[in-house]
């Protein structure tokens, strides 16, 4: 329910903020964690969004969803802007390196 006290402006700021709070969590409210790649250069990985390989560049923003590995030992990892909309991405678990939350 909405706070009826609240302005337009404070109203519109809630609800961006409730919208980035979402990129960067999972369906727990727990905050995803940010990731770096141990890469030389940008690599294909292979795109669960759009089922095809894609560029990730070893520090670009990234975020780790998933820690549990599939049969090939990748995980889950979430940019949120590749192509205007984020991408979700198989990455070997040894090529993830772990920033932290500050």
């Amino acid at each position: 329910m909405e706070d009826l006290s609240m302005t337009d402006w404070e109203l519109n700021l809630s609800k961006m903020y409730m919208k980035l709070w979402a990129y960067i969590c999972d369906r727990k409210s727990k905050m995803l964690e940010p990731i770096w790649l141990k890469i030389d250069k940008k690599q294909k990985f292979y795109s669960k969004t759009d089922k095809k390989f894609l560029y990730l560049g070893p520090t670009w923003k990234m975020y780790l969803v998933s820690s549990l590995e599939d049969d090939k030992g990748r995980v889950l990892v979430y940019a949120p802007y590749l192509f205007g909309q984020g991408q979700l991405f198989l990455v070997p678990s040894e090529l993830i390196i772990r920033l932290g939350y500050n």
